[in-house]
């Protein structure tokens, strides 16, 4: 026999009340659905698989863009070196920095 729809287990929802002593309720962390009807199955809150895939992207992201400013700054660094003043103007640089 197939369980029914309201019988079937749920996964757990994103997003929970926290009851405390006192008799308010909190909604954590507080999706639009579930604050506007506290007992609505649909939660618009990310769960944790989604949070984890957007920080994995944002962190691959960021290793891009570190990644793609390491390779200009080498590629300034060694342009300078390999100009015939490059050891002079290092040197400036080198000052410069220390005089901050």
């Amino acid at each position: 026999m197939n369980p029914t729809e309201k019988d079937r287990p749920r996964p757990p929802l994103a997003c929970y009340w926290v009851h405390e002593p006192d008799g308010t309720r909190w909604l954590v962390p507080g999706c639009v659905a579930r604050l506007h009807n506290a007992d609505a199955d649909a939660c618009t809150c990310p769960t944790l698989a989604q949070q984890l895939a957007d920080a994995q992207r944002e962190r691959d992201q960021a290793q891009r863009a570190h990644d793609g400013l390491r390779a200009w700054a080498d590629a300034v660094i060694a342009a300078v070196h390999a100009h015939p003043d490059g050891k002079k103007i290092m040197k400036d640089a080198a000052e410069r920095a220390r005089c901050r």
